[in-house]
This record gives C-alpha cells, structure tokens and sequence, in this order.
C-alpha cells in the first residue's frame, strides 16, 4: 500500500512540472540590435520563458504551452491599454542556434538566439 502511494505522488509531481516543450526555446532571441537593445524598449528581443513571453511591446502569460513536431505553440495572455487578449505565438528551432517566430498568426521573423 505504502508503494502505491509512493508512486501515486510521484506521477502527480511529474504532472505538475512545467512543460518540457519549453526547454529548447526559453531565452532571448534577436537580430544584431534587438540582442543589445534594452529590456523594456520597443526593439528588445523576443523573452520566453516557462512562464511569461515578450515582444515588440506585448507583456504576455503563457497559459499554455505544447509541442507538435518541432514547432513549439503558446497560448499567451497579452495585456495593453486595450486589456487582456489571447495570442497565439508558434516557435520553431531551425539551423544553430536560429528561431522562426510566428505572433499571432501574422508577425513573422527569424531571429538568432543571444549571447
């Protein structure tokens, strides 16, 4: 009995750990003057972390985050002056060390992760 509680604990703690999906992609990803641009200001680079993602002025939550292939898909919470909305932002790896990003379905770019 003691053992089947055991185990019972240990797949709640490995459901609860955040998504490993976000691992390969977690980071600063950038071009030339976006990677040396200050963190708050219009050109910063693109932040992922488990948690939160920001780019080109959208602070956002990551209320969810799966991987499909090698493409990584978030649903972020974004919030403005206009207030809170659903974005869906799409990642995927490609070559060393480069990302394409897609921002709600329209924003595209390739961007290098920084140093």
């Amino acid at each position: 009995m003691t053992v089947l509680r055991g185990l019972g604990i240990a797949a709640l703690l490995l459901a609860a750990a955040p998504a490993v999906a976000g691992e390969t992609v977690t980071g600063r990803w950038g071009d030339d003057t976006s990677c040396n641009a200050v963190f708050f200001s219009a050109d910063a680079p693109l932040t992922v972390t488990n948690y939160a993602v920001r780019w080109q002025g959208d602070s956002c939550r990551v209320a969810r985050m799966y991987k499909t292939g090698d493409t990584v898909h978030i649903q972020a919470l974004c919030w403005d002056a206009a207030g809170e909305r659903s974005v869906p932002v799409s990642l995927r790896p490609h070559g060393s060390g480069k990302i394409t990003v897609t921002w709600d379905r329209a924003r595209r770019a390739d961007l290098k992760r920084c140093k």
